[in-house]
């Protein structure tokens, strides 16, 4: 290689990694309340053990930008932090039609597992899913093609709680925890939206929600 083409590819390599800084992804992250979501978003910003969270989020926060760097790739990305409970589910949906989220992570954890009558993830989930498929958002605006996310994740998160109670030998994808959801996948992957599961532990695994991160951006 001569100089010249080995200086130009140092060139290229250095403005691929200034504008993967500068450029924030934007990540839209839901799920039903006190599931983890305020914990990934702190745990996006710190990397390391957080500090349990004993208060549910209200409402919506305002996105903030976290720079995620593992294995030498370094991405920014832009999130919000908005309140699980039914009352700001309608947030969820003002979030996706203002922000436009590139990738959805859905978290979930272990309480239906606990209590098969517990069905906050499932209602939650429905919610999410009608108003992703939907062509039009609730406020009756038509959606264009850049409304709909490139990919939606399952993380199931707390499995420093739950992994030895509801351990399995089957792989991650047909864990008995993601049973419940498989048809709304299903639906989405219908529509040409890529789904896939991720088994995290937000508050104590920083390498699992950064490998989790970026994998949705590699592979989609």
């Amino acid at each position: 290689m001569s100089m010249i083409a080995g200086f130009a590819v140092v060139v290229t390599e250095a403005c691929i990694a200034f504008w993967k800084r500068v450029h924030a992804i934007n990540f839209g992250v839901y799920g039903a309340t006190m599931v983890g979501k305020t914990t990934l978003s702190h745990q996006m910003r710190t990397r390391g053990e957080v500090q349990t969270i004993q208060e549910r989020t209200v409402g919506i926060h305002r996105p903030t930008r976290k720079t995620i760097k593992l294995e030498g790739d370094v991405h920014t990305i832009r999130s919000s932090d908005i309140g699980g409970e039914a009352i700001y589910w309608k947030e969820w949906a003002k979030d996706m039609q203002v922000r436009k989220p590139k990738y959805i992570i859905f978290m979930i954890d272990h309480r239906h597992l606990d209590s098969p009558a517990n069905l906050d993830h499932q209602v939650a989930w429905k919610f999410l899913v009608d108003i992703v498929l939907s062509d039009r958002w609730p406020s009756g605006k038509r959606k264009r093609d850049k409304d709909y996310p490139m990919a939606i994740g399952i993380w199931a998160n707390k499995y420093d709680v739950w992994g030895e109670k509801y351990k399995s030998n089957r792989e991650i994808d047909k864990h008995e925890i993601f049973e419940p959801f498989t048809y709304g996948m299903r639906k989405l992957n219908d529509k040409g939206i890529p789904t896939y599961k991720y088994i995290v532990s937000a508050k104590s695994d920083p390498e699992m929600v950064y490998r989790g991160i970026t994998t949705m951006i590699k592979d989609y």
